[in-house]
C-alpha cells in the first residue's frame, strides 16, 4: 500500500495542474558561460607578450526574466536581460570585459506541473560592451560595442516546492551564439571579431501568478 501511494504522488506530480501553468512569471537568475575568444586573442598584435594575457572563460553575472504564457497554451514569451562580466589578472596582465545583453524568450514546456521542463530559445535584441586588456599597467586594448548579434538555445527545468506559496526555483542550460564583428582598438587602431560563443548554465528564482 505504501508503494503504491508513493507512485501515485509521483503520477500526480506530473499529470495534475495545480495552478502550476502560470499566466506571469518573473525570475531572477544568476548565469555563467564560456567564450571562445580570450585575452590572448585580443592582445595578438597589440601586446608585447599576448600569451601571458589571462584567459576570459567563464563569464558571469546576474539577470532577470519575463515570461508570459497564454492560458491552456504551452508556449510562452518574454524578455530576458542578462549583465556579464569578468576581471581576470595574471602575469602583469589585468583584463576587464563587461557585456550586456537584452534577447525576446520563446519557451515550450513539455511538462507543466509543480514540476516543469522543457526547451527555451533566446534572440538578442540589444547589446552593449566593452574589453580593457593593460599589460605592465599601460592599456594595450580597450574594445567598446553597441552593434552584436546572439541567440541561445537550451533546457530549463523547475519546480514549484511550496504549492501555497507561487515560487519556483530551476536550473537552465544550453548553447549561446554571441559575437562581437569588426569592433576597433582605439588605442592602436586595428579591428579584431569577439566570438563569446559557448555553453551557459543558469539558477534562477523566480514569482509566478
Amino acid at each position: 500500500m505504501k508503494t503504491l501511494s508513493i507512485k501515485l504522488s509521483v503520477i500526480a506530480i506530473f499529470l495534475i495542474p495545480l495552478s502550476a501553468h502560470a499566466l506571469f512569471e518573473a525570475r531572477a537568475t544568476y548565469g555563467i558561460q564560456t567564450a571562445k575568444t580570450t585575452a590572448t586573442d585580443l592582445c595578438t598584435g597589440s601586446c608585447a607578450a599576448p600569451a601571458n594575457a589571462p584567459s576570459l572563460l567563464g563569464l558571469g553575472g546576474f539577470g532577470a526574466d519575463v515570461i508570459i504564457t497564454p492560458p491552456l497554451f504551452p508556449i510562452g514569451f518574454g524578455v530576458r536581460y542578462e549583465n556579464m562580466s569578468i576581471s581576470p589578472s595574471v602575469n602583469n596582465f589585468s583584463a576587464e570585459f563587461k557585456a550586456t545583453r537584452t534577447a525576446v524568450i520563446v519557451n515550450y514546456r513539455l511538462i507543466d506541473t509543480i514540476i516543469h521542463f522543457g526547451p527555451i530559445l533566446t534572440y538578442g535584441i540589444s547589446h552593449s560592451g566593452s574589453a580593457n586588456v593593460k599589460e605592465n599597467g599601460v592599456t594595450r586594448i580597450d574594445f567598446s560595442t553597441s552593434k552584436a548579434s546572439s541567440f541561445s538555445a537550451g533546457l530549463e527545468l523547475g519546480v514549484k516546492p511550496l504549492i501555497v506559496i507561487p515560487i519556483t526555483i530551476g536550473v537552465e542550460a544550453g548553447y549561446l551564439g554571441y559575437k562581437w564583428d569588426d569592433v576597433t582598438n582605439s588605442v592602436d587602431g586595428t579591428t579584431k571579431s569577439l566570438d563569446l560563443s559557448g555553453t551557459y548554465y543558469k539558477i534562477f528564482l523566480g514569482l509566478s501568478i
